[in-house]
């Protein structure tokens, strides 16, 4: 069975033309985290009103900020040390998705243990409240990384189980 890897994208608007500004992974047993911000991608005359008022003012920068280059290689690596094959989850098909595929769109650096397909989490009532119940804990909502902590969280609060051995994993 697959390690789930729960992840979300922020991005300039929802448009064609939307540019990456960061993505956030967490792994469904929590202990392992990963977060970029890109630097070479976008430009603020870019972003969407909504955008400038509730994404640019989490970026945190500095070691976070790196090109899309730079990104391919680290994330790539990140989920290549996972010692079993990697299944990519997301709330969003149609926004979180594409960037993934944008990221690894070079021949020869989609990592070989993650799945081509992702994992979508239901548009549930209950699932959803568990999201917006995770913000609640101190998690910035349009943040990348805590935006995947929230689905992650979300998921685990109906009932999955985290995976603790190879012999426990949890039910897909």
């Amino acid at each position: 069975m697959s390690m789930l890897i729960f992840f979300d994208t922020e991005f300039t608007d929802l448009s064609i033309d939307g540019r990456l500004i960061s993505i956030g992974l967490v792994a469904e047993d929590g202990k392992r985290t990963f977060y970029a911000e890109l630097s070479d991608t976008y430009a603020e005359k870019h972003c969407s009103d909504f955008v400038r008022l509730a994404v640019l003012p989490h970026l945190e920068g500095g070691n976070k900020a790196v090109t899309l280059v730079e990104l391919t290689v680290q994330l790539g690596k990140w989920l290549e040390e996972f010692d079993r094959p990697v299944k990519l989850a997301t709330d969003s098909l149609s926004w979180d998705w594409p960037w993934i595929q944008e990221i690894f769109r070079d021949p020869g650096t989609w990592p070989k243990n993650v799945e081509k397909k992702p994992k979508i989490l239901g548009q549930d009532t209950d699932l959803n409240l568990a999201i917006e119940n995770a913000f609640s804990s101190g998690l910035r909502r349009h943040h990348s990384l805590d935006d995947a902590k929230a689905n992650r969280l979300g998921w685990l609060s109906q009932g999955a189980k985290v995976s603790k051995t190879d012999e426990d994993r949890p039910l897909l």
